[in-house]
């Protein structure tokens, strides 16, 4: 395993993939939505193909990581600049998904991810929101047996995670290399996280 790349399984990955693996426990067939498409948006949609899920949505404001999105293994993609979200959502499969996965961090994303629910789904909430911050939830969308969760870091014992998710990459099933946006110096740092905040990259790797 290069060890450069098992850096990206260190938080981003095991996030992404532990919220639809060991959270959402997504099954063979299902829909899933995902909701912000950075490092961690697209471990879920890699996580969601290897599941078996039959409908793999993907989410952003940026054009560049919706097609990016594609390549990971999303069935279908929603520009959210101007757009009911979770209508969209609803519309593309005729009632709502299975899972939805919030992966942005705001109360808005939130809100669409348990919106865009059919019934009996369930909303798992990964992005990280200021403390503090709370998201509407319409009571009566609950009572059609959907829920909502949250999931830290993968919910998974890190030891056991890691080794999982290497034999994965192994295996040729979780694409590590094509989520590396740049390999940069030291001397690269601050123009990575300008990068980084205009939403430009996936994963930049420094190289000692």
């Amino acid at each position: 395993m290069p060890l450069e790349l098992a850096a990206l399984i260190g938080c981003g990955v095991t996030t992404g993939m532990g919220a639809v693996m060991n959270r959402a426990r997504v099954e063979p067939g299902q829909a899933v939505a995902v909701i912000g498409c950075g490092g961690i948006g697209i471990s879920a949609i890699q996580a969601a193909r290897i599941s078996g899920a039959s409908r793999i949505i993907a989410i952003d404001l940026n054009r560049d990581k919706l097609d990016a999105a594609k390549s990971f293994g999303a069935t279908d993609t929603i520009d959210g600049n101007g757009v009911d979200v979770s209508a969209a959502i609803r519309e593309l499969t005729d009632g709502g998904v299975d899972h939805a996965i919030e992966a942005a961090g705001s109360p808005r994303t939130a809100t669409a991810a348990v919106e865009s629910l059919g019934i009996g789904g369930t909303a798992t909430i990964v992005g990280l929101m200021p403390a503090g911050t709370t998201f509407p939830v319409q009571g009566r969308l609950l009572l059609d047996d959907r829920r909502v969760q949250g999931a830290y870091m993968g919910a998974m014992n890190f030891r056991l995670a890691m080794p999982k998710y290497v034999e994965m990459f192994l295996d040729g099933r979780l694409m590590l290399e094509e989520m590396v946006s740049a390999r940069i110096g030291l001397d690269g740092l601050n123009e990575s996280f300008r990068s980084m905040e205009k939403g430009e990259n996936l994963r930049d790797i420094v190289v000692f």
